[in-house]
């Protein structure tokens, strides 16, 4: 009777991907390729880590994994452009800010934040590194750094049009600045090595008064 009653119980138990769709599905196995293919690339970089390893590593056929990606270069690709999502997120405060200042203070420190708790500074420094290396790679990782400056160049543009700030620099100069500072900073992962973010984050505010010097006009209320 007991093994009855077991049998019954284990076949109410869903299967696993029971009762998702095939998007979903999808989802779940590129999401799983990726987070393997990141643990590979960090471990033994990225010339060292293989395709094998890294259907080793999330337990898939060769044969699954190239369905999804053909490529060492397409799953950073892929890697870029989820961080490119949540950089988008963490940027988006500026928009909102009532400075160019705070704009720039608030967005670095979110994504700094955020790069330490998600644990992928050795990540991004590996990518980096290859990028000098790989054009394809570079090309990558550029294009995702040069997205950003994008969107965060205009809106320091109107600051200096407005005569909120006036940097020392020309645009372009500033902005190549800003974006190597922030990926250096990225990259090293001060608060893993016990520096607070409010120590992090009065020093980077200190840095940008000295880079945008601020006027001490403020941007106009937003309605």
């Amino acid at each position: 009777m007991e093994d009855v009653v077991f049998f019954e119980a284990t076949q109410a138990e869903p299967l696993e991907g029971q009762g998702q769709t095939r998007a979903e599905r999808r989802d779940q196995q590129i999401q799983r390729i990726l987070e393997a293919a990141q643990t590979c690339f960090v471990r033994s970089g990225f010339q060292g880590a293989s395709m094998h390893q890294i259907c080793a590593e999330c337990g898939m056929s060769p044969g699954a994994l190239y369905r999804y990606f053909p490529s060492k270069e397409s799953i950073v690709a892929a890697i870029c452009e989820a961080d490119r999502e949540d950089d988008m997120t963490c940027f988006s405060a500026f928009r909102d800010a009532t400075s160019a200042l705070d704009g720039l203070v608030e967005g670095a420190m979110a994504h700094i934040a955020h790069t330490h708790k998600k644990g992928s500074a050795a990540l991004f420094a590996e990518m980096r590194s290859e990028s000098n290396r790989n054009a394809t790679i570079r090309d990558t990782v550029d294009g995702h750094k040069a997205e950003i400056a994008g969107m965060i160049a205009p809106l320091v543009q109107g600051a200096i049009e407005r005569g909120e700030i006036d940097p020392p620099v020309d645009l372009q100069t500033l902005m190549a600045v800003l974006m190597s500072v922030g990926e250096g900073i990225a990259i090293n992962d001060l608060p893993a090595r016990g520096i607070s973010l409010d120590q992090i984050e009065a020093a980077m505010r200190a840095m940008l008064v000295g880079m945008l010097r601020p006027t001490g006009k403020r941007m106009a209320q937003k309605a």
